[in-house]
């Protein structure tokens, strides 16, 4: 009987397991996936991979270039995706790397940019843009970007003394839940004569979600959301300990 219901249980948690699946995908780009992203690049900008990581960048010079990819899948319900930056050529004043999701129906976008000394987020509602600043520190010249969406709520993060700060969030209206492509950028500003060359390293991509479209799905891989995994160690934490009890009696 105490091995039915063992088994019973172990049963039962294997089920949670399979019952909510999460997707992931990543990218470490040790080449250039057209499968996975598209180069958008304009006005002198361009995108390359080399020696394992994207290189995004821009012309000096040339105003308003941009060094820019977008993902050709998308990400759908909920979704949190994250990059490493270094930033390799970098003025303070007119100098932007930008991590950035735009919903497919274009009812909304939210981005996360390090521009001039500050962490930048801007979010869109339906063609109505808002911008918010968080201090940043010589330092974070090598960090991260986060942006996810849980629920209705969309939040911007970045990486700095060791742990992920959050910069923004937004809350979605009722209906507002549209799936999202990704796009990293290197872009500048200035005139003519002052438009830096910027360059910067994006590596490590990262993307979780509660669905993913538009690639071959050998590209995604299915995993249980965190907590489906806490109940299964739970379950088995609970087996072991019956176990235990069980053999000292």
């Amino acid at each position: 009987m105490k091995k039915i219901i063992i088994l019973s249980l172990v049963a039962v948690l294997t089920l949670a397991v399979s019952a909510y699946p999460q997707f992931g995908l990543s990218d470490y780009f040790n080449s250039f996936d057209p499968v996975l992203w598209g180069d958008y690049s304009h006005d002198g900008g361009y995108a390359t991979v080399e020696n394992g990581y994207l290189n995004l960048g821009t012309t000096q010079g040339i105003r308003s270039s941009r060094g820019t990819i977008s993902s050709n899948f998308s990400l759908s319900g909920d979704f949190a995706t994250s990059i490493d930056l270094n930033l390799i050529k970098f003025d303070d004043f007119i100098s932007t790397a930008t991590l950035g999701v735009w919903a497919k129906d274009h009812t909304f976008a939210m981005l996360v940019s390090r521009s001039n000394a500050n962490y930048v987020v801007t979010w869109m509602l339906d063609g109505n843009w808002q911008t918010g600043f968080v201090s940043a520190t010589s330092e974070d010249f090598s960090s991260k970007f986060r942006l996810s969406r849980f629920g209705s709520t969309l939040s911007a993060y970045y990486f700095s003394a060791g742990d992920w700060q959050l910069a923004s969030n937004a809350v979605l209206p009722s209906g507002y839940g549209s799936d999202v492509r990704v796009f990293l950028e290197a872009g500048n500003d200035g005139n003519g004569g002052n438009a830096p060359a910027v360059e910067v390293h994006y590596d490590n991509f990262m993307a979780d979600a509660s669905g993913i479209t538009g690639v071959d799905n050998r590209y995604i891989v299915a995993q249980p959301e965190p907590g489906t995994v806490i109940l299964l160690g739970t379950g088995l934490l609970g087996l072991g300990a019956f176990n235990f009890i069980r053999r000292r009696k």
